[in-house]
C-alpha cells in the first residue's frame, strides 16, 4: 500500500481507530526499508466545538504534523435535514482530506476503517441500496490523483478497542449530533444480532467480497469502493 518517497496523510478523527492508524504508521516509519513520510489531517466538523488538545499533543509526540480544518458540516446537514448524515458527511469528509494531502504534497490518503466498518457498509448497501458493495482497502481516485488506503481493513473493532484502552490513548468523543440514531448504527446492531449465531459472519462477509468476480466490479479479488 504504501511505496518508497510516499507522503501519506492519515485521516485524523481523534477517534480510537485513526490514533491507532497514526500510532502503526508511525512504528512502521522507524522500521521499514521503505522510506516515506506521514501527516495527518484533522477536520472539525462541529464547526469549532471539538476539543483538540489531547489528539493533537499525542500526534506531536509521533513527530506527525497536523493541518487542522474547521468546517460546520453537522450544521449544514441539519439545515438540509438530510436523511442520510453518514453518507453526506463521509463524502464532504473525504473530499476535505483528499484537498488536504494535494496541498500538502502528499499522494497518499490513510483511513482508519475496520474490518467491522466494511461488514457494515455491506449490510447497508444491500439492505438501503440493493448492492452489494463495499468501500475499496486500496483505491486511486483519478479526479483529485489521491490513492486511498484502509491498512487496518482486516481488524476487528474489538481489538482496535481494546489496544486504545491498553495504550490509554486520548480519544476524543465524537461531537455528531446524529451519533446512535442512524443507519450505519442499524446496521451495527443487525451485524451484533446475527453474529449471536454465526460468530464468523464478519469474515464471510469479507471473504464473499474477495472472491467476487472482476465482471461484479470487485477488481484483482479485493474489496471495492
Amino acid at each position: 500500500m504504501i511505496k518508497a518517497g510516499d507522503g501519506v496523510m492519515i485521516g485524523l478523527s481523534g477517534g480510537k481507530d485513526s490514533l491507532l492508524l497514526s500510532l502503526a504508521l508511525a512504528s512502521l516509519r522507524k522500521r521499514s526499508p521503505v522510506k516515506f513520510e506521514l501527516r495527518a489531517c484533522m477536520i472539525d466538523q462541529s464547526g469549532g466545538a471539538m476539543e483538540t488538545g489531547a489528539v493533537l499533543g499525542y500526534m506531536a509526540e509521533l513527530g506527525i504534523p497536523v493541518t487542522t480544518i474547521t468546517h460546520p458540516t453537522y450544521q449544514i446537514m441539519k439545515e438540509r435535514e438530510e436523511r442520510s448524515p453518514c453518507s453526506l458527511c463521509a463524502n464532504m469528509r473525504r473530499g476535505m482530506l483528499a484537498n488536504a494531502a494535494r496541498a500538502a504534497g502528499c499522494s497518499v490518503l490513510a483511513l482508519g476503517h475496520h474490518k467491522d466498518d466494511a461488514a457494515e457498509t455491506v449490510l447497508m448497501n444491500l439492505f438501503y441500496g440493493g448492492r452489494f458493495k463495499c468501500f475499496h482497502p486500496h483505491l486511486y481516485m483519478s479526479r483529485t490523483q489521491i490513492r486511498v488506503i484502509r491498512p487496518m481493513i482486516y481488524v476487528e473493532e474489538r481489538s482496535i478497542r481494546l489496544e486504545t484502552e491498553r495504550l490509554a490513548l486520548p480519544v476524543t468523543s465524537s461531537c455528531c449530533p446524529f451519533g446512535g440514531a442512524t443507519k450505519r448504527d442499524e446496521a451495527k446492531e443487525t451485524l451484533a444480532r446475527l453474529m449471536a449465531e454465526t460468530p464468523e459472519l464478519k469474515s464471510n462477509i469479507i471473504h464473499a467480497l474477495k472472491n467476487m468476480r472482476e465482471s461484479e466490479g470487485w477488481p484483482g479479488g479485493m474489496l471495492n469502493g
